[in-house]
């Protein structure tokens, strides 16, 4: 079965933001976040970085054909890096873009002289880490407008983790408004859905709007984390079938959100989590969210 990647880090060494203080790289898998030292990855990750050449030597191995490379302010500003990391692989890997999304026509400029440019596409909008200096701002905010302006005009999609209440609203508003963006929601919905304390309801909205939605779509990642289970990891087996059962296999795809799940998993657990574990949803479709759709909607469409 053929695998595709479509939620994959890497940076040259972490220089983000969490919980409102900057985070980079120490050694041995671990990060700073302010005056604190964090166990980030395992330790195996000597100088605390995930390199293109890593994530490809874990493709080889793995069986992986293509990834996207996803960014991610928590992780930092890396596009040159992306840039690079496309150029020396552009059989393998696609980059998607992140500008800072708060300065409103600024970054909508900056993201069409990244499309103009044709190495990177896309944008990713990480809802905690872009807004942890105005937390209250929502994805609809005017302000915010350009940016969805230029990614519809341009025919780019959008890759967004959310983790409030008010981003499900707000995406079935922007997939509304917006008909030309693709959005794809990673993690299934994430911290929105799944984090401690939300209600139940906002996974079956997610459901939902990605049923309802033509341009809506689901990446399969990082669900275990959630309920703090173990490989064979059966919670998140039932979240992707019943996910599978609501939008049907068109809507969903594959990601490992490497290497950060790692320190969950190995890489082939990850790819089982779908490709073996998941023996409610046909061969045939396991096929379309492993590898087929991000083929169609990734790898040939956007040039």
């Amino acid at each position: 079965m053929k695998v595709i990647d479509i939620h994959a880090h890497v940076y040259e060494k972490v220089a983000g933001i969490t919980r409102g203080k900057p985070m980079s790289s120490t050694v041995l898998g671990r990060v700073s976040i302010g005056n604190e030292q964090v166990q980030f990855l395992p330790p195996a990750f000597e100088k605390s970085r995930s390199t293109t050449e890593m994530l490809i030597a874990y493709m080889d191995w793995c069986g992986i054909e293509k990834a996207i490379l996803m960014p991610n302010p928590y992780y930092g500003y890396h596009n040159q890096y992306f840039v690079r990391s496309v150029q020396q692989y552009p059989d393998r890997l696609r980059g998607v873009a992140l500008v800072d999304i708060m300065e409103g026509q600024l970054a909508a400029e900056k993201l069409a002289a990244i499309y103009d440019e044709g190495i990177l596409f896309g944008f990713k909008v990480e809802v905690d880490s872009t807004f942890q200096c105005a937390p209250g701002t929502r994805l609809t905010d005017a302000r915010l407008a350009p940016v969805w302006d230029c990614c519809n005009q341009y025919h780019q999609p959008v890759f967004l983790h959310m983790f409030r209440t008010q981003d499900i609203a707000d995406v079935r508003y922007l997939a509304s408004s917006y008909p030309d963006i693709m959005f794809v929601l990673c993690h299934m919905g994430a911290d929105a859905c799944f984090g401690k304390g939300m209600p139940a309801d906002n996974y079956r909205e997610v459901l939902s709007i990605v049923k309802d939605a033509d341009n809506i779509y689901m990446d399969t990642s990082t669900v275990p984390v959630y309920f703090e289970e173990e490989y064979p990891w059966p919670a998140a087996v039932n979240i992707i079938e019943e996910s599978y059962r609501h939008v049907g296999p068109e809507k969903l795809m594959w990601a490992s959100d490497y290497p950060g799940m790692l320190n969950h998993g190995t890489m082939k657990q990850l790819i089982h989590l779908v490709g073996k574990q998941c023996v409610n949803i046909p061969v045939s479709h396991r096929r379309m969210i492993m590898s087929e759709n991000a083929q169609r909607l990734f790898f040939s469409n956007y040039k």
